[in-house]
């Protein structure tokens, strides 16, 4: 993820799939409403330990890797398959 609002995006995807509301999910984190709307547009600057609670309470990781990994993740979502991205998908646990 390269922005705010993409890493927002993904947020409000995930909240919406499980059926949650704003308002619950900002109260199960323990965060305010308007703080988990500012991060789903992409306008809020939230805190790391807020960001990691909405991820807990979604069931969501929060990982960082290599931008090489991220760009064949993208490739591999393209149909692209290389080496690294069946590797990666081994260390992932997932199957190739």
């Amino acid at each position: 993820m390269h922005s705010v609002q993409a890493l927002g995006a993904r947020i409000r995807a995930a909240r919406k799939s499980q059926k949650l509301s704003s308002a619950n999910l900002a109260e199960r984190s323990g965060i305010h409403r308007n703080t988990l709307q500012a991060l789903e547009t992409g306008k809020g600057n939230i805190e790391l330990s807020k960001l990691l609670s909405i991820c807990s309470e979604l069931g969501l990781e929060l990982l960082l890797v290599p931008q090489e990994v991220s760009a064949q993740r993208a490739a591999e979502g393209e149909g692209e398959r290389t080496e690294l991205s069946e590797r990666l998908q081994l260390l992932m646990g997932s199957t190739p």
